[in-house]
């Protein structure tokens, strides 16, 4: 089992996974540098614990496949059983006690942590939060012309579509984050994903995650509590008397 309590994020954390299917995500600090486009994570020790757990229980599903035997040592060296020939491969922890787990040789991605779909669905379907207020705009993007549409403030100050960079208040932001990641399940390969760390929207570019240096983009509400979301999308007005 991978202990959920040790899944949280720090502030300098993002959330990785391995790239393959339905793998679970974990927070790590990562270099810089990308390794083949692959992220190079360092893990502390609670979730090296829970990532070492997570291969085990693969490692017993599919011993071909899967690392197992991973372990840690009374000295804090962690380690795990690779290749067919099962060869031993000790993990060291750095100086800041973390732990480089598969360094330059598995394919870590950047992620997102675990998406309550139950919770996504009840924002979707909760129409009322998508009622326009005063000064309002209805926004949208136009997928396959069934998206919602969205009320926010018109900005012109960031964003370069024809509704510039929208402004959502919170309940509406929740619905964005929300309708965000339910695109990213029908089309995994080219979306973007989101989540929320306490009242900040992370938002990931997925055709940016391969790319040097690259740390998802951090939303924090405006003076007057509204997020500006997806500067970079195509946002279009939508026609109120519809």
């Amino acid at each position: 089992m991978v202990a959920s309590a040790n899944l949280n994020a720090a502030s300098n954390e993002v959330y990785v996974a391995l790239l393959v299917p339905d793998a679970p995500s974990f927070p790590a600090i990562i270099d810089d540098e990308r390794w083949n486009t692959f992220a190079v994570p360092r893990f502390r020790r609670a979730t090296a614990e829970a990532v070492a757990s997570w291969l085990n229980a693969m490692y017993e599903e599919d011993p071909r496949t899967w690392p197992g035997g991973a372990a840690f040592g009374p000295d804090g060296v962690l380690t795990v059983l690779e290749g067919e020939e099962r060869a031993t491969v000790r993990v060291l922890p750095d100086a800041e006690g973390r732990y480089a787990i598969g360094f330059q040789g598995w394919a870590w991605v950047l992620s997102t942590p675990t998406i309550d779909k139950h919770c996504n669905a009840e924002l979707l379907d909760d129409r009322a939060r998508l009622t326009a207020e005063s000064r309002e705009i209805l926004v949208t993007i136009n997928i396959d012309g069934t998206d919602p549409a969205f009320p926010a403030l018109p900005s012109a100050e960031h964003g370069w579509s024809r509704a510039g960079c929208p402004r959502f208040r919170r309940e509406v932001a929740e619905v964005v984050v929300a309708w965000i990641n339910d695109v990213a399940r029908s089309s995994p390969e080219g979306a973007d994903r989101a989540y929320w760390d306490a009242d900040t929207i992370v938002l990931l570019d997925n055709q940016a995650i391969a790319d040097d240096g690259y740390l998802p983009t951090r939303i924090d509400a405006d003076s007057d509590g509204r997020y500006a979301i997806g500067t970079t999308f195509e946002w279009e007005l939508v026609d109120q008397e519809l």
